[in-house]
């Protein structure tokens, strides 16, 4: 620790050093920003200096560091999942409510900052982690009152139903996606049908067995998602020609946000998750039966498989399939059964 640097009983930290007659005096929320703050101080006189009093009372930005020294930072949670809660406490914790002291902040006060969230993503997660945070502070008892008490979680607008590519948006997809340096990543998508985590997770050394012809799909979302499916020997190829690594390298977020830069390219609205939604509806169109195509996409239920992925918009034929992917997918004729399908 900085020599002359301590933390004040209101929970923040003050640096005061007087020197040739001239007081260097700062004040910040945390440790760190005010390590960031000392190199910047302008040397005063001491009676110009105005000393910000200290309340003695726990801060909204002081508890919410405090939670996340505590609960988040040590824990065995993602990387990912840390830095969420980071982002959280320093972009919109510490701007909104700068010398606000918990005990003080109101229930109102709250709601109006949890709407005041533009998106609505983030909103939804920063509510759930202010409502987790706020409801430790009253059982915890460093506040009198339970602030979670009618906070109200915003309301989500009406989410179109996820529905599979038609045909035309595949040609005009796989065009674009070609000029990506992700064009394996987004080609096994549609052919295994992985969920973004799952394909994140992908290893061509460790999930690939080139003689019984299969990739491990490593999931845990349900009892069926940790899965071996058979693929074609086109397939198995392709991901050694095209995959420039034993991996696909990148974050969660920026799989999504690319996935999305090119369905925004074409001028079609969909996500990422909506790949999973065609590989299941091409399945069905190149003759695979309702157990199989529960097994290979990890369905817990054949009720999901057939109620939610087989959201056919468009009958599309299997000859303009096979000429548009050519060997990627299995020929469901005479080689592929639902009982040696998947395992």
């Amino acid at each position: 620790m900085k020599k002359y640097c301590y933390k004040r009983k209101d929970s923040r930290w003050e640096y005061s050093r007087l020197q040739n007659g001239l007081l260097y005096y700062a004040i910040a929320n945390t440790y760190r920003e005010l390590v960031e703050k000392i190199p910047k101080i302008v040397p005063r006189k001491k009676n110009e200096v105005k000393r910000i009093k200290m309340s003695g009372k726990l801060t909204v930005i002081a508890y919410f560091e405090y939670y996340y020294n505590t609960y988040i930072e040590n824990s065995d949670l993602k990387k990912g999942t840390k830095d969420e809660w980071k982002v959280m406490v320093d972009n919109y914790i510490k701007p909104h409510f700068a010398r606000v002291e918990l005990e003080k902040s109101t229930i109102e006060q709250w709601q109006k900052f949890i709407n005041g969230i533009k998106k609505e993503t983030t909103r939804g997660k920063v509510f759930q982690k202010v409502k987790k945070i706020l409801l430790k502070a009253f059982v915890t008892g460093k506040i009198k009152k339970d602030l979670t008490v009618g906070l109200e979680k915003p309301k989500q607008k009406f989410k179109q139903s996820r529905s599979p590519m038609t045909l035309e948006e595949q040609k005009a997809f796989l065009a674009e996606a070609k000029k990506s340096k992700l064009y394996a990543f987004f080609v096994f998508s549609l052919i295994a049908g992985s969920r973004r985590e799952e394909t994140l997770r992908f290893s061509l050394s460790r999930d690939l067995n080139e003689k019984k012809q299969t990739i491990h799909i490593r999931g845990t979302k349900t009892q069926n998602a940790d899965r071996h499916i058979p693929v074609t020997k086109g397939f198995i190829e392709f991901l050694k020609a095209n995959m420039k690594q034993d991996s696909f390298k990148m974050h969660s977020t920026t799989a999504t946000k690319k996935t999305k830069d090119i369905f925004n390219e074409i001028n079609v609205d969909k996500t990422l998750h909506e790949l999973r939604h065609t590989c299941s509806a091409n399945l069905y169109f190149l003759g695979a039966k309702d157990k199989f195509r529960q097994l290979y996409l990890g369905h817990a239920s054949i009720v999901i498989t057939n109620d939610i992925y087989t959201n056919i918009k468009e009958n599309i034929p299997k000859a303009a399939l096979r000429e548009l992917y050519g060997d990627l997918y299995l020929d469901f004729d005479d080689k592929v059964d639902d009982n040696s399908s998947t395992k």
